[in-house]
């Protein structure tokens, strides 16, 4: 009886084993919270330009980001385990763009938009880089301007091809032709060529 009584005495209560439960999901919660914040921080920007690689709408990228990373959160404890959680943020968040076009293509007949503007061809500084090439990603096929990010970002080609739903080949030759297109893009502008030369014909010159 007094071993039954000892054994009884170290066995928790039922209050007990709820606030060691209440205690182990928070120092879990909080452990998931800090990897989280980390994991955002890190890949934000890489997300932020694979999705304006195709989407010149800062607006709609922006929503699109704190809709998918919320998600995220919200999945992380299955998302920590991924090789790649930032290609499940970015699949997320295209899907949610392409549910706002279908949604506003729906509610009224969207006029084409304007090609961008042909940037400057004496460009100063790497910022100004970056936004010559995003205005030339966006006279790209939208798919090819999503590979070419992709690539740019060190996602692999079977990575890709998972991520967009593509075979490999379509990956390497979209690729291909995204540069190809780039260059063109690039010295019609007054970038030097390969071989150093700037393009005859370009933005300066007659046509």
């Amino acid at each position: 009886m007094i071993e039954v009584e000892g054994t009884a005495a170290l066995t928790p209560e039922p209050a007990d084993r709820r606030a060691l439960r209440q205690a182990d999901a928070a120092r879990v919660k909080a452990e998931h919270d800090r990897e989280f914040a980390a994991f955002a921080e890190d890949s934000y920007h890489t997300v932020e330009r694979v999705l304006r690689a195709e989407c010149r709408d800062r607006e709609v990228v922006e929503d699109a980001l704190n809709e998918a990373y919320l998600h995220g959160r919200v999945q992380w404890h299955k998302l920590r385990s991924y090789t790649r959680p930032t290609g499940w943020v970015i699949a997320t968040a295209r899907n949610k763009i392409r549910k706002d076009r279908q949604r506003r293509q729906r509610e009224a007949a969207v006029a084409p938009e304007d090609l961008p503007p042909t940037p400057h061809p004496d460009i100063a500084d790497v910022w100004e880089a970056q936004e010559a090439l995003r205005t030339w990603l966006h006279q790209l096929p939208a798919r090819h301007a999503e590979v070419f990010q992709l690539a740019r970002e060190g996602f692999t080609n079977p990575e890709i091809a998972r991520l967009l739903g593509l075979t490999e080949n379509s990956v390497r030759s979209y690729k291909v032709a995204a540069r190809r297109r780039l260059r063109e893009l690039a010295e019609e502008a007054g970038y030097p060529g390969p071989d150093g030369n700037r393009r005859q014909g370009g933005s300066r010159g007659s046509r």
